[in-house]
């Protein structure tokens, strides 16, 4: 049989982290009538794939990560009939199931079955291989012309796609990011095409804050030597934030925020860290009419616009692929990027 290269997480620690390990393991087959085994042309590298080593994200054990990914069709199964060989395709990594009351009530971000864990690449093999057999339920099938390289950003930009629609961005808005990392500049390059007063963007690192100002932040703010307050009350005549978006996730992203909301203003809680805990007095939501939201993935829709932003050249997508590298450099270069906090979306290549 043949092989192919990937990359398997193993479950070593206590916490459930462990480490993943570059292994040569037989090409998948199709055993089911509705599967597609897709040959993989390039899959991002996620946060979350980090967090699962270090235990911060589950994920199950003998697993092959990476569920950005993109590809084309090599087979269909019997009952396949819109797809073919050669087709290019993109994959939907949340797998749901269509009947919850979640599913019916159109969050089928929130999917009963999908909490249960059936992503591909984290409880499902993914991405970080050769091939890879996945069902027609969570395919797209992208136009035949789509750099399929640029296409692997599909899945990231569905997020940002819909945390901007939740935060129902005006013209009139001044609005803030907290947090340059991949996804807080994604969700930037989202909300720069869309008229507004003014983008703020706040963060610590410097290579990350000349690229906030590169995809088209108005200002960068450091709370390291800044008073966040002070200079967005400055930036903003005294009005406040009217959007604010934590692309962060912890305690103190959060209590900043709550120092610089306007009357009316819309606070997107986007990173995730289960940890993070913070004190609000109600009175300030209900006497300037606030509101506080989550943004968590994404619709089948925000797929779609995700995937006409890029075939039309909207997103910037060289300013967001900062290095490709092949699938063999995943631990050895693409990690130490990450953590080195010096680019944006790393993508791999098997």
């Amino acid at each position: 049989m043949d092989k192919m290269l990937a990359a398997v997480f193993h479950k070593t620690k206590e916490n459930g982290g462990g480490e993943i390990k570059l292994e040569q393991l037989e090409i998948p087959q199709i055993t089911k009538n509705n599967e597609i085994l897709i040959e993989v042309k390039a899959c991002g590298i996620c946060g979350t794939d980090l967090k699962i080593i270090d235990g911060g994200h589950p994920a199950n054990d003998n697993t092959i990560l990476g569920h950005e990914f993109v590809g084309v069709v090599k087979e269909v199964g019997n009952d396949i009939r819109d797809l073919k060989k050669g087709d290019k395709i993109v994959v939907d990594p949340n797998e749901k199931c269509g009947y919850c009351i979640n599913c019916r009530r159109g969050l089928s971000n929130l999917c009963d079955f999908m909490a249960t864990g059936t992503t591909f690449g984290i409880f499902q093999n993914g991405g970080f291989a050769k091939y890879c057999v996945i069902p027609r339920s969570v395919i797209f099938k992208l136009p035949h012309d789509i750099d399929v390289t640029s296409a692997a950003l599909v899945e990231p930009l569905s997020c940002a796609v819909h945390c901007h629609n939740i935060a129902d961005v005006k013209e009139s808005d001044n609005v803030v990011i907290m947090g340059a990392g991949p996804m807080g500049l994604i969700i930037e390059s989202v909300i720069r095409k869309h008229p507004i007063k003014r983008l703020i963007s706040v963060e610590i690192n410097d290579w990350r804050i000349k690229k906030a100002y590169e995809l088209g932040a108005d200002q960068v703010i450091n709370p390291e030597n800044q008073n966040i307050k002070k200079e967005i009350m400055k930036l903003t005549d005294g009005e406040g934030a009217d959007v604010i978006i934590d692309a962060v996730g912890i305690s103190e992203t959060f209590e900043n925020a709550l120092k610089i909301w306007a009357p009316g203003a819309r606070l997107i809680l986007f990173g995730q860290d289960f940890r993070a805990k913070a004190m609000i007095k109600p009175n300030d939501i209900v006497r300037y009419q606030r509101k506080i939201m989550g943004s968590y993935i994404g619709y089948a829709e925000d797929f779609l616009d995700a995937i006409e932003l890029i075939a039309n050249n909207i997103i910037d997508v060289d300013k967001i692929i900062t290095h490709e590298i092949p699938l063999e450099e995943l631990i050895s270069t693409g990690f130490k990027l990450m953590k080195e906090r010096k680019c944006v979306k790393v993508i791999t290549k098997p």
